[in-house]
């Protein structure tokens, strides 16, 4: 059922065109399948996503899912507030925005530009994206099925659950959570919508580098955590030069770091206090076909450095968020990224689905659960 306060749902839009041509008039990712659809245009490749994936297509996206999202707010710093040199920080706080994460761009851009079949939407995620689908199906009235791994944390799992979609929690991965969703999609006909390796995921995550340069037009670095690259990869298409964008991850889940090293996209291993959110076995092969073309940077930080800065943003902003959504402040707490002084750094924020903050123990007298947000 549509949701009575979102507005109506639009028809599908298609990718945006290039700039400089029609490109993407012939191009999408996975099409719709089944008796009588059209024949499916040609599928965008590393080679040519980057005439889609642009601020010409970003801005072209932005005000159809716009409708769907929440502005998110940014706040001004002083790194003296974390105890570090004094210096101006921007903290994007994306962890407000619709399902606690950045990926309900992505799962609103996908929905609302690509046609959708009569078996709806299908998706495999750490918890996050799933969340936004199922988030995003609810409102514009599309049926989805979301697939989990075991690692994916018990408030993403109620997040999913409570927006109504069918949910499937199984195997030890996000690798096998989105083997068994492609293996349902072929059987159902259901449309995949991919965590990060996809067209409209980028364009959508873009929009948030595009909130955030209007916000905080002095940055000159933009710190962002990395995971299968959607995110980064959607932000530094948006920056495209304009402000050094750097990619965050851990070092249990190396995943750019390890496609950097080898010069394309490769396995890495898949563990860290942020496995449900940061760890993929592999970057993707078009998120880093656009992160190539930014010149996106990588920095590695390690389990304490992510808890410390959970703990820190609590302590000093009381703000919760996420291991993985944290990551990117932790490069900069722990000095693994050092500004000049009178640089402005920003940094993104994204991810609220913890337990760290548990009211329930709190009113029961248990005390708080444990700050990598896994309770007690």
């Amino acid at each position: 059922m549509a949701c009575a306060v979102c507005p109506p749902r639009r028809a599908a839009r298609g990718l945006p065109a290039p700039g400089g041509g029609c490109l993407a008039e012939t191009m999408t990712t996975p099409p719709t399948t089944g008796p009588g659809a059209p024949a499916p245009p040609r599928q965008l490749t590393p080679d040519d996503v980057g005439t889609v994936v642009t601020r010409h297509g970003i801005a072209t996206v932005e005000p159809l899912i716009r409708p769907y999202l929440r502005h998110t707010p940014a706040i001004s710093l002083d790194r003296a507030d974390f105890g570090l040199s004094p210096g101006p920080i921007v903290l994007k706080l994306e962890q407000l925005q619709h399902t606690g994460s950045f990926k309900a761009r992505g799962a609103f851009a996908n929905l609302l530009l690509r046609d959708m079949p009569a078996a709806g939407v299908v998706a495999a995620s750490g918890g996050n994206h799933g969340a936004a689908v199922a988030f995003a199906a609810r409102a514009l009235g599309i049926p989805a099925r979301i697939y989990v791994p075991d690692v994916s944390s018990p408030a993403k799992i109620a997040r999913i659950r409570g927006y109504g979609a069918d949910l499937v929690v199984g195997g030890e991965t996000y690798a096998e959570a989105l083997a068994a969703s492609q293996e349902w999609a072929a059987g159902s006909g259901a449309l995949p919508i991919h965590a990060f390796d996809q067209a409209e995921t980028m364009l959508g995550a873009g929009t948030l580098g595009m909130e955030l340069a209007a916000q905080a037009p002095g940055a000159s670095h933009v710190l962002a955590s990395v995971g299968g690259g959607g995110l980064l990869a959607g932000v530094a298409a948006w920056y495209a030069g304009r402000a050094q964008v750097v990619g965050v991850e851990p070092e249990g889940a190396p995943t750019l770091t390890e496609a950097m090293r080898a010069g394309r996209p490769v396995d890495a291993p898949a563990g860290s206090v942020a496995v449900d959110s940061l760890a993929p076995r592999r970057i993707g092969e078009l998120t880093y076909a656009i992160l190539r073309q930014n010149a996106a940077q990588v920095l590695l930080v390690d389990d304490d450095g992510i808890r410390r800065a959970q703990e820190v943003l609590w302590e000093t902003l009381r703000l919760v968020a996420e291991p993985g959504g944290c990551a990117a402040l932790a490069a900069l707490l722990s000095g693994r990224f050092r500004p000049s002084p009178g640089e402005t750094v920003a940094v993104v924020v994204s991810g609220a689905n913890t337990t760290a903050v548990d009211f329930g123990r709190a009113a029961a007298g248990a005390g708080p659960a444990r700050a990598d947000g896994a309770g007690a």
